[in-house]
């Protein structure tokens, strides 16, 4: 591997500790308490920004622009709500500058964010959509990791996609020994996310395909990965169309609105 171990647990180390602000917003999120969360949330001005920009960008499609926070909080529901406090948790991952993949990645946050809690719902049904809403937050984060360690090696990357057609994917399973989901995985560990979540997110790589979540994660992240602005994404995984089997509504979905 040209990415040691002791790399990838330095870079792991970096990823932060919940803020208090946004650790005592999930607290009165999972407590039930819109006004309280959305308070508290208005204590950390970035957190606040964070969560404007996500709900006030298109893939929401709002009417009008949004600033008060209680109002944000009530449109978007609880689940949602976590999910934007754990995805403003990723944006303090996010490189200053990337140097593998030229993407929006608040774009690409934002509609995996939009897609998983559609998709999820369709599928699964609300019920099972807010037993899992961070896992459509975490898995983005993998993108910056990734960035930062295959950035770090940059000329050698360059130099081995030059001389060999390797997918990303491939090479930084090569380089560090794990796939974007498992880097994913580990985020979860860290951020303490219980073990059927971080189960989930870590067979989101679909070498099986067994579970219907992971099946339908994994098909969301290639079919971003698939469209323009996101296609520098589009080699981080390899697809396991076996996948479909397990999520009809949404593939029928999808394939109809192409």
């Amino acid at each position: 591997m040209l990415i040691s171990q002791e790399e990838i647990k330095k870079y792991l180390s970096q990823v932060p500790p919940v803020p208090e602000s946004a650790m005592n917003t999930l607290k009165y999120l999972k407590e039930g308490d819109l006004k309280k969360a959305a308070l508290e949330a208005e204590n950390d001005l970035v957190l606040k920004k964070q969560i404007e920009h996500v709900v006030n960008s298109a893939y929401f499609s709002l009417p009008n622009k949004v600033e008060d926070t209680v109002q944000l909080f009530t449109m978007i529901g609880l689940e949602m709500a976590k999910s934007l406090v754990y995805s403003y948790i990723v944006s303090l991952l996010e490189p200053k500058e990337w140097r593998i993949f030229q993407i929006n990645f608040k774009d690409f946050q934002a509609q995996f964010l939009s897609d998983y809690e559609e998709y999820m719902i369709l599928e699964f049904g609300k019920e099972t959509y807010k037993k899992y809403p961070e896992i459509g937050a975490i898995i983005p984060v993998a993108v910056c990791v990734c960035d930062m360690l295959l950035g770090d090696k940059k000329d050698k990357v360059e130099l081995i996609t030059e001389s060999a057609p390797l997918e990303l994917g491939t090479l930084l399973k090569r380089m560090t020994g794990m796939s974007l989901f498992e880097i994913a995985a580990k985020i979860a560990e860290i951020w303490e996310l219980e073990k059927e979540k971080c189960d989930i997110i870590r067979n989101s790589e679909c070498e099986k395909c067994e579970n219907p979540i992971s099946a339908l994660t994994h098909f969301l992240f290639f079919y971003l990965a698939s469209k323009p602005a996101f296609m520098d994404l589009n080699s981080l995984i390899e697809f396991n169309p076996k996948c479909m089997d397990l999520i009809p509504k949404t593939t029928q979905r999808i394939m109809n609105a192409d």
